[in-house]
């Protein structure tokens, strides 16, 4: 089990990497859950989530929850080492960048899908023309706009044509592609699919109650070799303290995101503790109408908010104070100037853009149970800004209506949200800060010029620099809150074998049971 004592030892060597490279619906079960405490093998694990899936469909959903639970059934191409952060190859055995607008990818033969389909040259062009093809409403789409097309070159090598450099490819594969079954997916629809999904992963698809529960089982065909645990249950539990309880008394094996006043009650035997490059922040939105259009008003918000007290009275100390967009973990990341606590000079800063803070009230959305103490967070935030004269409504939202709020544009003023696990900049500074991007709080037409410019370029140092640039003009704009880099607090079975990812991935397939 990874231990407490050895997430300061794995920070220090990730940041050298990084800088050389890159309510609950708690309910009762059929035969579920064998008690550890009797030792030997188990068949089956059941892990406590706090969300579910918005859809079972490959390549569609941009949504932490959606791609942890479905990567137990798709394999990608690429996957990063879970404890290094590296590149690793899956089902793409080699790649090259030819030149800086065509990519080459080897695949990998004698995998098969869990309905006895090749996978092939074939199912990597049809899992990208589904992110491409604007009817399917790929909430990725966006992030893969420059790729123009991709060529089938044999059964197993495919190349990858851009319409301009984009030398990010290989981020955005490992984050974002996922390996689809085209006969499938024709075969049955689209709607079939994305309720009753069919990849090359270690899990077979058993069954998906909604807001409830996902079942899968072992694919004894995986090509990796027979998984070690034969049944899989992701339970939806929102709520913080109803993972706690089912976690307590048993009924679930593993759960992440422990309140953080609950840490000392599970024994630091079970908790399991890694570095995360998710950053945690709150958006200050100039997308809606509204004062946060203007930038004194942004800039004002940023000094009456006091982070660092938040940090530790709200989530004690569990979390890595950041003051720009990107977090420490980050290859691209450069340090950028704080905005002090400064109520005196947030309400005159309002004055100067005309309001008077007894004028203003915002409205803050927030999810419940989705980050570490995320309502929490946001109460604290309103009752630091009422301080300085500005009402605030919180609005409360389910995780999977929080999101659809942030990406059809229809939150209040400002809302919580975390992002990544991102390890270079561009997934964070293109999705969170471009007029079209799903998750984009903040546009602004000069700056998101300059980050296209940027994205675009091969030279490290002239990309470094120019990212080094940006994270600097968006702190100056206020584009939002910087809050916190998060630390992942897992709780973890005792005689469960469960390292945690710095990508928060949770692998089944790396389980076993002591």
């Amino acid at each position: 089990m990874f231990k407490k004592n050895i997430a300061a030892v794995f920070l220090l060597s990730f940041l050298f990497l990084a800088a050389c490279t890159d309510g609950t619906n708690v309910d009762s079960q059929d035969g579920g859950t064998e008690s550890s405490e009797n030792g030997g093998q188990q068949d089956s694990i059941v892990i406590g989530f706090e969300g579910d899936a918005a859809t079972m469909m490959a390549n569609h959903d941009v949504n932490y929850t959606t791609d942890t639970l479905i990567r137990n059934i798709y394999d990608p191409l690429i996957d990063r080492d879970g404890q290094t952060g590296e590149f690793r190859p899956v089902l793409a055995e080699e790649w090259e960048n030819i030149d800086e607008t065509t990519w080459y990818f080897k695949l990998k033969e004698g995998v098969e899908f869990h309905n006895g389909a090749e996978f092939n040259a074939e199912s990597v062009k049809y899992s990208i023309d589904y992110i491409l093809d604007e009817s399917n409403g790929s909430y990725y789409r966006s992030r893969w706009t420059d790729v123009e097309e991709v060529v089938v070159v044999s059964d197993y090598e495919v190349e990858i044509h851009t319409s301009r450099p984009f030398p990010s490819m290989i981020e955005r594969i490992t984050e974002d592609l996922l390996i689809m079954e085209p006969g499938y997916v024709e075969e049955v629809g689209v709607d079939q699919a994305s309720n009753e999904p069919v990849g090359t992963g270690a899990y077979k698809f058993v069954e998906w109650s909604r807001d409830n529960h996902l079942k899968l089982e072992a694919f004894d065909n995986y090509w990796r070799g027979e998984p070690s645990i034969k049944q899989a249950e992701f339970r939806i539990i929102p709520e913080f303290s109803a993972r706690m309880s089912a976690f307590m008394s048993g009924e679930i094996h593993l759960f992440k995101n422990i309140p953080v006043d609950s840490v000392e009650e599970i024994g630091t035997d079970q908790v399991g503790e890694v570095p995360s490059s998710r950053i945690n922040y709150l958006a200050l939105s100039n997308l809606v109408d509204g004062p946060l259009q203007d930038e004194k008003v942004r800039k004002a918000i940023n000094h009456a908010i006091d982070a660092d007290e938040l940090l530790e009275a709200v989530l004690n100390g569990y979390g890595t104070r950041i003051t720009g967009p990107l977090s420490q973990l980050n290859s691209n990341y450069v340090e950028t100037e704080d905005y002090p606590y400064d109520p005196d000079l947030a309400i005159e800063l309002i004055e100067e853009a005309g309001y008077s803070p007894e004028d203003l009230t915002l409205t803050l959305d927030t999810p419940s149970g989705r980050y570490p103490m995320d309502s929490h967070i946001a109460q604290a935030i309103a009752s630091q800004l009422q301080n300085i004269g500005i009402e605030v409504e919180v609005q409360v939202n389910e995780w999977g209506n929080h999101l659809e709020k942030v990406q059809n544009r229809e939150t209040g003023d400002m809302f919580i949200l975390g992002w990544g696990p991102a390890f270079e900049p561009q997934s964070t500074i293109e999705n969170l800060f471009t007029q079209e991007a799903p998750y984009s709080s903040f546009y602004d037409e000069e700056l998101e010029e300059k980050i296209f410019e940027t994205n675009a370029l091969f030279d490290e140092e002239a990309r470094f620099d120019g990212y080094a640039e940006l994270q600097h003009e968006l702190v100056e704009k206020a584009a939002w809150v910087p809050l916190w880099q998060q630390a992942d607090l897992y709780a973890i079975d005792e005689s469960l074998d469960f390292t945690p990812r710095v990508d928060e991935k949770i692998n089944v397939f790396e389980m076993t049971w002591e």
